[in-house]
């Protein structure tokens, strides 16, 4: 286990005890008008430095103390250094961090080395991604110690190592936040989150936007831009007027004409989160990037046609007996069936049958889908008519209505849902797990279930399937051969005309989850994931930041089924095995009266 000499603890004390009061870090961008934000230090209340080596350490208490450094404030980790030797300090440059969480232990494997090892909860990539590891994880590093002028130095570290950080300590330091790419059909931004210091922030998010997409997202948005287009000088600065100005390289002028109207789109909406800036420049060596439709002075991406996917609330339906469905309002006061006299604009609700159960409704209300009791046929009530599509799949999972804008930016609405593929020699043997699309714009008749290019899903088996709510994402769970439970993110890959073709290669999530019940988008960024124990327990949901740390919800006993209206936590419901219905209030869950199911529009 880990050693500390009694000199090391009281250091830390004191350095504890003097920032007793004070807030941390802060909590908004340190940009200030006028200056490279790259050039202003983060303020000093709140940094929080760990002492440097004492004489006669051990090989333990340097290891221990340096990998308590790597979690300082200061971005140059100069008292972590003090723990190298000149040459392993001219050779370390972090660019990563491993969360760990639980105590390290510190074994001397030989009079020269010493491993560490520790839980470890998440790591944070070069390309500021976050990724939670599963239960149980662990995280382990070598280090090879000489003496230096009689004391014992790091001489060597494993390669490409970065910073050690407890749950705690990265929180403090990194903050979450969203960076913008432009789908590859219609005018939609969609966001990814990184994790950034505060110092540099500003910078740092347009870099971002300059590299590109996550891979998972590649096919989804568009093309990135052109080899060896970065950010050119040694930071974005701002004006006094909020205006920052981004230097980018001249590789940048061989892009599209769509690459840099979306550029210019990419960057108001991803540096706009920053309080300090009102408006953003765009430069190739001094001249502002040209782009068609660029108006003098884009303050926001709709001035350039595209829309940043925000949360939206959707309207709530509910099943108050076997066959009736009702408006709903999800108001202040509590969820309540819906006054008669509200609902004369809203679409008429049909008669669903008791048989029919996994509901759907469209975002515009004018659409129902369920799945039958067998898990064989799709149900799709158009103008209160009913129309059953059979024959293309078994083990149906709840259908999940979508809506997204096409290149013309006209309205795309599709209806997805999941389940096998009906193997084409009947024998009745199970096939590969596929997603399926229907246009809901088509005439009934002509819209059939469309399969969906997902290699990824062959051998697997989909237990839930829910659309994000800028519909160019889709979160898909899963049972392996081996009956693992596996949650999924993928982009949603259109063609010329917008509609659903295939997935990319999808970006795994939640990894500690055992069985998955269900999923649902909290809002555009967050997953909801109701889990049960392995026997059959339900423990309740998991809220699941897409690149981000799960926590718990709260327990649910008896949860069957997730409904989220993308709004947040506070607008969550569980329908449970009882036929009753919960929803989230503060930190508990309390029944929602005259209901045995909701669902939420557009979802």
């Amino acid at each position: 286990m880990t050693t500390r000499r009694p000199a090391l603890l009281a250091l830390i004390l004191m350095v504890v005890l003097a920032m007793a009061g004070c807030s941390g870090l802060p909590t908004s961008s340190s940009v200030h008008a006028g200056k490279a934000v790259d050039n202003h230090a983060a303020p000093t209340v709140g940094n929080i430095e760990y002492p440097g080596p004492t004489d006669g350490a051990s090989q333990k208490d340097i290891v221990g103390g340096f990998l308590d450094a790597t979690a300082g404030t200061n971005q140059n980790y100069d008292r972590a250094r003090e723990y190298l030797t000149k040459d392993a300090s001219r050779n370390w440059t972090p660019r990563t961090v491993a969360v760990t969480s639980g105590t390290r232990d510190l074994i001397v494997s030989d009079k020269n080395s010493v491993t560490a090892t520790a839980e470890s909860t998440a790591a944070l990539d070069a390309g500021a991604h976050l990724t939670e590891e599963p239960d149980g994880a662990t995280t382990t590093a070598d280090f090879t110690l000489t003496k230096v002028d009689g004391q014992w130095r790091i001489a060597k570290l494993p390669s490409n190592f970065g910073l050690w950080m407890s749950v705690d300590q990265f929180k403090r330091i990194y903050q979450p936040q969203e960076v913008y790419y432009a789908a590859s059909t219609g005018h939609t931004l969609v966001p990814d989150t990184q994790w950034y210091t505060q110092t540099g922030l500003v910078s740092s998010l347009a870099a971002a936007v300059i590299r590109g997409a996550p891979s998972w997202m590649h096919g989804m948005t568009l093309p990135s831009l052109p080899r060896g287009s970065e950010l050119t000088g040694s930071s974005v600065s701002i004006d006094n007027d909020g205006v920052a100005s981004v230097n980018v390289s001249g590789e940048v002028l061989s892009a599209t004409p769509a690459q840099r109207t979306a550029l210019w789109a990419s960057m108001l909406a991803t540096l706009g989160q920053v309080s300090e800036v009102r408006r953003v420049r765009l430069l190739v060596d001094g001249a502002r990037l040209q782009a068609p439709g660029l108006p003098d002075a884009p303050s926001t991406p709709s001035d350039l046609g595209y829309t940043a996917v925000s949360g939206h609330p959707a309207q709530l339906v509910g099943r108050t007996n076997a066959t009736r469905l009702e408006w709903m309002d999800n108001g202040g006061s509590g969820i309540d069936l819906r006054d008669p006299s509200r609902t004369k604009d809203l679409p008429t609700l049909p008669a669903v049958d008791h048989h029919w159960y996994r509901l759907a409704v469209s975002g515009d209300g004018k659409q129902v889908a369920a799945i039958d009791g067998a898990d064989e046929v799709l149900g799709r009530w158009v103008g209160g008519h009913l129309s059953r599509i059979s024959g293309f799949g078994t083990d149906l999972v709840a259908p999940s209505f979508s809506s997204t804008r096409g290149p013309s930016g006209d309205a795309v609405d599709e209806l997805w849902v999941g389940g096998r593929s009906t193997p084409k020699d009947n024998t009745g043997k199970s096939a590969n797990g596929t997603l399926w699309v229907l246009d809901a714009e088509l005439p009934v008749a002509d819209a059939q279930p469309q399969p969906i290019e997902a290699p990824w899903l062959r051998d697997k088996r989909i237990t839930a399937v829910r659309t994000s709510p800028d519909g160019e994402r889709i979160a898909v769970a899963v049972r392996t051969k081996g009956g693992a439970a596996q949650v999924y993110v993928a982009g949603v890959v259109r063609g010329k005309k917008g509609h659903a073709q295939s997935l990319t290669k999808p970006l795994r999530v939640a990894p500690s989850v055992t069985d998955v019940l269900d999923i649902g988008w909290i809002d555009y960024v967050t997953l909801a994931v109701l889990q049960q124990d392995d026997d059959g327990t339900t423990t309740g949901p998991l809220s699941v930041p897409i690149g981000g740390l799960s926590s718990s919800l709260g327990e649910t006993p008896g949860g069957e089924q997730l409904v989220a209206t993308g709004s947040g936590t506070s607008s969550l419901y569980v329908q449970t095995t009882a036929d009753t219905v919960l929803t989230r209030v503060g930190a508990s869950w309390q029944q929602v009266p005259g209901v045995i199911a909701i669902i939420a529009s557009g979802t």
